[in-house]
């Protein structure tokens, strides 16, 4: 990946973190293609994005953003899962990590309140936004 495909990528993710409500950090390992598209689509399904990231990066995108004192959580094969609505993205995810044990939930924002993996569950079991 040369550099200006690397800044394009923290540009981009930098503003979908900024216009972002929820963001919520997973560990997977070993998950195949099929289950990752499968998270995809639920998410999507759910009005939430899911993103595999390089840590690096993603830490950069963080600077600025309400989710910056996330940053430290990002080590690992880490994915990010994010969304508009306060509970949509973690909701998804907590669903899944529960069916599947390839996906673990690592902690989480809600604005600018850091959640650990407890508090991001937490956080699932409430009622999503009426659209």
């Amino acid at each position: 990946m040369d550099r200006s495909h690397k800044e394009a990528l923290v540009t981009s993710l930098h503003e979908q973190l900024s216009d972002t409500v929820c963001v919520v950090l997973t560990h997977q390992t070993g998950m195949t293609v099929a289950e990752v598209t499968e998270l995809r689509r639920q998410m999507r399904a759910a009005g939430a994005n899911f993103k595999v990231t390089k840590n690096r990066l993603a830490r950069i995108a963080l600077t600025g953003t309400k989710f910056e004192q996330l940053s430290s959580l990002f080590t690992g094969p880490t994915a990010i899962a994010y969304s508009q609505d306060p509970v949509a993205a973690a909701k998804v995810a907590v669903e899944f990590a529960n069916k599947n044990d390839k996906l673990s939930i690592i902690g989480g924002g809600l604005g600018e309140k850091q959640l650990d993996a407890a508090g991001v569950k937490a956080l699932a079991t409430l009622p999503s936004l009426d659209p």
